[in-house]
């Protein structure tokens, strides 16, 4: 991707669509793909580009994305690579909620994992119960602990790890449905 200035803050980068400035169409889409222009698979840099601009931007708006090819060689290729963008992030829409939907399964058997190792824990704990003993005393309280940190896991995935994914998701979904256009560079 050519140089650009990048937004320097959250007013100027909602100010107008996703611009994206490459020298040729082939910058583009992956140069080792062999399929028809439209069906190929999009730069890995100025997916994340147009990605991470996508996620910064108020979820309400529909989106506009702003192509310059420096060449000016586009004439008759607008489609297709307005085709190509869409379909990349459409595919990227469902390869977010496919990650998604198995990160929540992970997090679902890691809390039963959770929930029966503390439960193992305690109960062992438990039945070796307290003492004078400082050895005892040390397992008694390492069972507690043990049976406590097998939930962290699972409270991770549940409370933290899926936001990002959603956010990806929701920036792909707005993407996938977003207006292509065309400037002259």
């Amino acid at each position: 991707m050519e140089q650009r200035l990048f937004p320097r803050n959250r007013e100027e980068l909602s100010e107008g669509p996703i611009q994206v400035r490459v020298a040729t169409v082939e910058h583009l889409f992956n140069r080792m793909d062999p399929s028809p222009l439209h069906e190929r698979a999009l730069n890995e840099e100025v997916a994340d580009w147009i990605e991470e601009w996508a996620e910064d931007l108020d979820s309400s708006d529909s989106m506009e994305v702003e192509i310059t090819v420096v060449d000016g060689l586009l004439e008759g290729r607008e489609e297709a690579i307005a085709n190509g963008l869409l379909s990349h992030f459409e595919y990227r829409e469902w390869q977010t909620d496919r990650a998604l939907r198995k990160l929540f399964r992970e997090g679902r058997i890691s809390l039963v994992i959770g929930i029966a190792a503390l439960a193992g824990f305690n109960a062992v704990s438990r039945v070796i119960g307290s003492s004078s003993n400082p050895a005892i005393e040390v397992i008694h309280e390492g069972l507690v602990v043990l049976g406590w940190v097998s939930m962290w896991k699972p409270l991770e995935i549940l409370l933290y790890d899926w936001w990002p994914i959603r956010h990806e998701r929701r920036a792909c979904a707005r993407l996938a449905d977003a207006t292509i256009t065309f400037a002259r560079a």
